[in-house]
């Protein structure tokens, strides 16, 4: 005998794991939904925001598609730049640029890769979508710097 029932009756048990019916509301909160604050608190408005981009994947990927583009587009500017005599302002990107410059754009790409893929993985956590949009702040405004210096270069 094991447990209380023998062997025989356990296998006749039913599984209790199969939905019959469900008495879940949708306008009813689960246990782990999180609550937010209404929109007239501090920083209510923000984390409705956050939250709305939480669950658009589909913006979130525009997000994460557009920092890749932004971090290709920094990479073809700069070594452009570089050919017209410029100087890389990260020491370590400038060594490596110094060093080969294939070896250089390998190292920016797979680095921009693996936090786009390290922002999609933890997309539930408000930090790492707070982390997507100031990388595509700051890309953006890379992308202006380029711009200027090129206007500027001619």
């Amino acid at each position: 005998m094991d447990g209380i029932f023998p062997v025989d009756e356990q296998r006749g048990l039913q599984d209790r794991r199969r939905r019959r019916g469900s008495l879940r509301f949708p306008e009813r909160r689960l246990g782990f939904e999180r609550r937010l604050p209404p929109p007239t608190s501090v920083g209510g408005t923000y984390l409705r925001l956050l939250d709305a981009y939480r669950k658009d994947s589909t913006f979130l990927t525009a997000v994460l598609a557009a920092i890749i583009g932004l971090n290709l587009a920094d990479l073809l500017l700069t070594a452009q730049a570089l050919e017209m005599g410029a100087t890389e302002l990260n020491p370590f990107m400038a060594t490596l640029f110094d060093s080969d410059p294939v070896l250089a754009g390998l190292f920016k790409v797979i680095v921009g890769g693996i936090v786009v893929l390290g922002i999609w993985a933890l997309r539930r956590y408000r930090r790492a979508l707070e982390l997507s949009l100031f990388a595509l702040m700051g890309l953006s405004l890379l992308m202006v710097y380029h711009v200027v210096a090129l206007i500027a270069a001619t």
